[in-house]
């Protein structure tokens, strides 16, 4: 069982991964030798999996595309085969296993629409058969927003990190690539470990980062927290909007993200246009959450869907490792 500092650590780790022990200790109002023992612990008891880079793949010239597939007459083994399949894609930044009207939701990225159509022609030439129907829409942007709900804070103003928005190409070099790429995964790793690797000093490492965060390219540091091990579900609504205004979709959005449970607010452009992801202990909380938006904006909604995220398979904000030059 978590205790209040361990939940501290938690949401901070989540707010900022690449805290200093010190600093990080500091803001707990315990020991550093005490905070150390008790992030081992959470690695260990497996509350925290890992810490991740989001990094604005929008800044690098990609855009995403997310896809939900229904499966059809497909054996369990075939699934396996599938879902290692997408995990081994170089284009897909994350993807789930899902319950309700869909069986797994997919984001992948690419340069331009012919280039996403060929991937993905290539996937229903391998495992076409295998889907009743699909679902394509465009990633227009994604916010990210601190789980407060491990610490029942309430929310401000809304300004959270994203991904999204019109692309635009930053151009990188090949030290750069391999900095995202070493930090993407794991993103604890001090600027001496990463310039070990690289045979560079500590100081080129920060400078690098600090410029990639000052382009806005790496927008925050996440902790990946196990949310099944603190009885938490991972939900989302789908919501058909009725032709908004950019003022209503500005009320909505601040309107939701309001509510500490609430981790992702997505605006796609395709059969539907929004989508709401919560971390919360009952869907009834979603539910609810949908009835106080439709209460709020009496016009705005047209139809909803409700899914449960049963599995989340890959999650990597940087995963062309074509760009990694030999």
């Amino acid at each position: 069982m978590l205790d209040k500092k361990d939940l501290k650590i938690l949401w901070e780790l989540d707010n900022n991964a690449r805290i200093s022990l010190s600093e990080l200790a500091k803001k707990i109002g315990i020991s550093k030798q005490n905070l150390n023992y008790r992030i081992k612990k959470l690695i260990q008891k497996d509350y925290l999996l890992g810490f991740t880079t989001l990094i604005n793949f929008h800044k690098l010239g990609y855009i995403g595309y997310r896809i939900y597939f229904r499966y059809r007459n497909i054996t369990e083994e075939r699934e396996k085969e599938f879902i290692n399949y997408l995990k081994n894609h170089n284009n897909i930044v994350w993807f789930v296993s899902t319950s309700g009207s869909w069986d797994i939701e997919v984001l992948f990225i690419a340069e331009n629409p012919i280039q996403f159509n060929n991937i993905f022609k290539k996937i229903k030439e391998d495992y076409g058969q295998y889907f009743s129907k699909y679902n394509v829409s465009t990633s227009i942007v994604n916010y990210h927003f601190n789980r407060d709900y491990l610490i029942n804070k309430k929310r401000g103003l809304f300004s959270p990190k994203y991904y999204g928005f019109e692309p635009k190409k930053e151009e990188l070099d090949e030290l750069d690539i391999k900095i995202l790429s070493e930090i993407a995964n794991n993103c604890r790793q001090s600027n001496q470990e990463i310039g070990r690797k690289f045979k560079i000093t500590y100081h080129t490492v920060k400078e690098r980062i600090k410029k990639l965060e000052n382009k806005k390219i790496i927008q925050k540091y996440i902790a990946e927290i196990n949310l099944n091990k603190i009885n938490i579900n991972y939900c989302k609504a789908i919501l058909y909007l009725n032709n908004p205004s950019k003022e209503e979709e500005k009320k909505l959005y601040s309107f939701c993200s309001q509510y500490n449970f609430v981790t992702y607010l997505v605006e796609v452009l395709g059969e539907w246009q929004f989508e709401i992801e919560a971390e919360i202990e009952s869907q009834d909380q979603l539910i609810a959450l949908l009835r106080k938006i439709r209460n709020e904006f009496p016009n705005l909604i047209t139809d909803y869907d409700i899914l449960q995220v049963t599995k989340r398979h890959k999650l990597n904000y940087f995963p062309i490792k074509q760009f990694i030059k030999s």
